[in-house]
């Protein structure tokens, strides 16, 4: 068979309820080999937690990919903000095993690839100045390397970060293992091949590093500085009555914002209050990949979520504390006729990540 035939009688056997999946990996191109692997990407309805796995079916090895949808985008952002969209790809350039969903597969596959079309942003003058000292400073222990194995190990880091600095200056995705010399290959073919040719002769393999270097900027090692972070900033007063109300917002409920990156240069905090009248229910929610702690100030809130789905409902007095995992669907209720419940929020992201949802189950 195949390997999209396999893939797919994989995924009908081990995942009938899929929402859909994809197969991927050098399996389906010229590149396979005895060793090559199937690369399934399998995405389920209320999977509660995200997991790879490796193994054999029907004599093909395999790894698996297995995300919800909330899941799989989270996944997605963090490869594109790391430069190594390897998901992506496996979603974007391999084949729909299957979609019960009226066609968000494609739909995904097609925004994917647009991305992966148009490259990453290019590397900040920060970034930049990063990458040329790191080599610079590399090239530098090349020289005085004297123990045979210290500079075989020092060739290869200096093999990887020219590769590294070239794309990252080109504006092209980067990979690790052999997908980092795909991606140098596609980009400058010739560059690659002269890293490889030298990568055990130091001198040309510095002279390589260099032309690299040159194309960045140069060189640079003395007088490249870096400062961190202040440790004395000023502090920040955000009175009452300046509290915001243009942050995210749930049906049934008012958040204001307090503290947060535009109120007081927050950048790992956001601090506010949330207002529920009485006898009302907020939208299904989550906060994405913020922690949310939350403090009853007055009335008597419930905080609704599922577990082992069914409803769980936690009912708070002033003076509780409620905590809130990360992509938890849940809603706030306050069932008093009479009274406002007002509770302060705190979270460990800098602005108010609210996700909206038609129901508590996860995504």
């Amino acid at each position: 068979m195949d390997p999209v035939s396999v893939a797919r009688a994989l995924v009908e056997e081990m995942f009938p309820g899929a929402l859909y999946a994809y197969v991927g990996g050098s399996a389906l191109t010229e590149r396979r080999t005895s060793t090559s692997d199937l690369d399934v990407v399998v995405v389920l309805d209320g999977l509660p937690r995200p997991y790879r796995e490796s193994l054999r079916w029907r004599g093909w090895p395999v790894e698996l990919f297995v995300h919800s949808e909330t899941s799989l985008r989270a996944y997605l952002e963090h490869d594109f903000d790391r430069r190594q969209p390897s998901l992506a790809r496996m979603c974007a350039e391999g084949a729909v095993l299957a979609d019960r969903t009226g066609g968000r597969a494609s739909d995904l596959q097609a925004a994917l690839g647009e991305r992966l079309a148009a490259g990453p942003g290019g590397l900040s003058d920060g970034e930049t100045e990063r990458a040329r000292y790191g080599l610079s400073d590399l090239l530098d222990d090349l020289a005085g390397a004297g123990d045979p194995g210290e500079r075989a190990f020092i060739s290869w880091q200096v093999v990887q970060d020219t590769a590294r600095l070239a794309l990252g200056f080109g504006r092209r995705w980067q990979g690790s293992g052999k997908w980092l010399l795909r991606e140098l290959r596609a980009h400058d073919p010739d560059l690659a091949e002269r890293l490889l040719a030298a990568r055990d002769d130091p001198a040309a393999l510095t002279g390589v590093a260099t032309d690299v270097l040159e194309r960045a900027g140069g060189r640079l090692w003395e007088g490249y500085r870096v400062e961190g972070d202040p440790f004395h900033r000023p502090l920040r007063h955000v009175p009452a009555g300046a509290l915001s109300g243009d942050t995210a917002q749930s049906g049934g409920m008012r958040r204001l914002a307090a503290i947060s990156g535009a109120s007081a240069g927050s950048e790992r905090l956001w601090m506010g209050q949330t207002h529920v009248a009485p006898a009302t229910r907020s939208a299904d929610h989550h906060h994405g990949a913020s922690e949310t702690a939350i403090y009853v100030v007055s009335g008597t809130p419930s905080f609704v979520f599922l577990r082992d789905g069914a409803e769980v409902r936690l009912s708070a007095s002033p003076g509780d504390y409620v905590f809130v995992p990360p992509y938890v669907p849940h809603r706030e209720e306050n069932p008093d006729p009479e009274r406002e419940a007002v509770v302060v929020i705190a979270r460990s992201t800098q602005e108010a990540v609210v996700v909206n949802l038609p129901d508590l189950r996860p995504r």
